[in-house]
Order: structure tokens, then sequence, then C-alpha cells
């Protein structure tokens, strides 16, 4: 699945508005509001993030454990900062990392010990919702999300205390290759995100959690935004595409 940047991490956009309408009288656009005010109201995250991948041609289950970073501009001329790190649970010598400084995209490549370098789109917004489903967490509101997607709000039975699930499918060709259906939950008393569900076209599916998420915390710029150069590492700068400004895609 493409994920524009790093903003995946997804991870992620939330604050601590809740929704106010009782379970019975919720539907998505109540739920799509309060994500929405959420996301406006978010200045920075920490969480630590757990991604697991079921490959059901090979049988196989591989699972990654780590954290993400995110932060809004300082100022308008600024641009977003964000972190993800994770390690293979099986192998921790196998990493992924990705450090977005606002102005570039670092991506570190374990397997031939290398740093990607992206220029990062000079509008965040343009960059990001054109490139996957992830990309609405951070960068589509409720109503485009809903112009985008096929969503609907499920109310459990029992109703559940702890969740709001949305079950999403793609309308767009370039959605459909990347997801057949997705499920998002979001914890009620915050509207943060507690999972992402979505399962591939070739029938793999993958699941995001995000855990102990800390909210508008201070995050020291010059020690997890600023991006370092592992010894024997080569460095690499991926060219921009063809018509866009430096927009980066980040596969999994």
């Amino acid at each position: 699945m493409r994920i524009a940047g790093i903003s995946v991490i997804g991870i992620l956009a939330v604050s601590l508005v809740a929704l106010a309408q009782p379970p019975a009288q919720e539907n998505l656009d109540t739920v799509l509001r309060g994500w929405e005010k959420a996301m406006t109201d978010l200045k920075s995250f920490v969480s630590v993030v757990e991604r697991t991948t079921l490959d059901k041609a090979l049988n196989a289950r591989d699972e990654h454990k780590g954290y993400a970073m995110f932060m809004k501009p300082v100022d308008k001329d600024d641009g977003s900062r964000a972190r993800l790190e994770m390690y293979k649970v099986a192998n921790p010598k196998i990493f992924e990392k990705y450090i977005c400084t606002g102005t570039f995209l670092y991506e570190y490549v374990h397997a031939n010990s290398t740093v990607r370098i992206h220029n990062m789109p000079q509008n965040n917004k343009a960059g990001m919702q054109q490139e996957s489903f992830l990309s609405f967490l951070f960068g589509m509101g409720a109503a485009e999300a809903k112009q985008r997607y096929h969503m609907t709000h499920v109310l459990a039975n029992p109703p559940d205390k702890h969740y709001h699930y949305i079950l999403i499918k793609p309308k767009q060709d370039q959605d459909k290759s990347d997801f057949s259906e997705a499920r998002l939950t979001l914890f009620r008393s915050n509207n943060l995100p507690a999972q992402i569900w979505y399962l591939q076209p070739n029938k793999n599916e993958i699941t995001w959690n995000f855990k102990d998420v800390q909210i508008n915390v201070q995050i020291p710029i010059n020690k997890y935004f600023e991006p370092d150069h592992p010894k024997d590492w080569r460095v690499e700068r991926v060219p921009a595409k063809p018509g866009v400004q430096g927009q980066p895609v980040i596969r999994n």
C-alpha cells in the first residue's frame, strides 16, 4: 500500500475531543466530524505502533513493532515533521525507518544499506491526498473522505463503550489497487485511531495498532527529526515524478 510521506503513521491524527451524541444517535457524519475536529486541534503525538502482516499465499505472519511521532509546523513557513521507526519482532536487526524534516523525507532501506532522500511537496496537502487510503487520516476533511470512499459507520451489538468502527471501501481505481476493504477503529474517549486494518487485492491482511498515545507533547526537534547517516551506508536522492514537485511514496 502506498503511503505519501510519513503521514501514515500513522499514522495517525487526533485530539481530546469526544463526541457528545449518545450511541443511539450516532451516524457516520457525527463520527467523521469528531475525527475532523480532532485532526484540526492536534499539535503533536507520540505512539507505540505495531504492524502485523498476514501473507495468505505463504501462510506466514510478519510482525513489526516500534514508535511513531508527528509534529505540526511551528510557523507558517515550516513543514510538518514526523518519524516512524519499526523493528521486525523475530529479528530486531531488520528495521524500517523514516524521518520527515518538513522539507525532505529520509527513507532508511535496510536491505541495501541506503538512505533515500525524497523532496517533500511544497504543498503537503496536494502531495498527500492523491496517494493512499491512509492519507485521509491526515490530509482530508470529512466531506472529501466521503466523496473518495464508500464509508459505513457500524454500531456494535451490543453497543461498544470504547470504540467507533468505520468500514471503508475504495471508489477510485488507484485505491482499488491498494486495498479491497478496510476498517478504521477510533477510541470513543478522544477520537484517537486505535487500529487500522485493511485487505489487499491479493488477500493479504495488514493491521496497524496504536498504543500508549500521547497528545500535544513537547518533542525535541534536534533529537528526533534530524536525519542521521549510518556508517558505511550510501545516500541516494530520489528524483521527483514528472509534473509533481518532490512527491514521496512509501510502499508497504
